[in-house]
């Protein structure tokens, strides 16, 4: 490895584990956000977009010395609806979608 490569960084270091454990404090803000959002009547996509929003400003506010750090999102929110596992993110292009409501049974998360 020459002079000029980083070394990569391990969980052995304690600023990797300080940013995972921050990780993991926004992705539990953002799913109690978007549970108390989720009520009768709400759209799949508006939850999906607000949880989104939610990640992106509280990463906006961490590590801002660090230029090079990526932040954001890793992988989309996603809300099971009905029968529907996991991984339904609808996007704004989908018009079946991004009218959908919860109904009352889908919106006890």
């Amino acid at each position: 490895m020459s002079d000029d490569e980083q070394q990569e960084q391990t969980v052995a270091e304690d600023l990797v584990v300080t940013k995972y454990k921050m990780g993991g404090d926004i992705a539990n803000h953002a799913l109690r956000v978007v549970i108390d959002a989720a009520k009768p009547g709400v759209s799949v996509l508006s939850l999906c977009e607000k949880g989104d929003a939610f990640i992106m400003a509280e990463t906006g506010k961490v590590f801002k010395k660090e230029k090079d750090t990526k932040k954001g999102i890793a992988f989309p929110t996603s809300v099971s609806v009905n029968n529907c596992v996991c991984h339904f993110s609808p996007l704004k292009s989908d018009p079946d979608y991004t009218q959908t409501p919860l109904s009352s049974s889908s919106a006890c998360v």
